[in-house]
């Protein structure tokens, strides 16, 4: 009964120092989140939003390259000139010069 007794007064005497009890709710608190994760999967979700956001603007750049090419492949003057390029065809108009070997 006697230890309880110093035990119930050293809990009180601690009790009534405010600093020694912050510090230590503090350090429970950082143990609570270490210990059940939350602290790591919060890192994890940052370091995949910045992969995300990264991803986004890769995407967003492809769809104007594409958007681009789009626009190019409805002209007809860009497909003649592919097809000449390409395909080595000729226009109508065109002169073909032909060289023996």
């Amino acid at each position: 009964m006697d230890q309880l007794r110093n035990t119930a007064f050293a809990i009180q005497r601690w009790l009534s120092q405010p600093q020694k009890v912050l510090i230590t709710c503090i350090a429970v608190l950082v143990a609570t989140l270490f210990l059940n994760g939350t602290l790591w999967k919060l890192w994890g979700l940052y370091r995949d939003e910045n992969t995300i956001v990264s991803q986004v603007l890769i995407a967003k750049a492809q769809m104007r390259v594409i958007d681009t090419q789009i626009k190019q492949a409805t002209d007809t003057t860009y497909i003649e000139r592919q097809a000449r390029d390409k395909m080595d065809l000729v226009g109508e108009h065109d002169l073909i010069f032909v060289f023996p070997e």
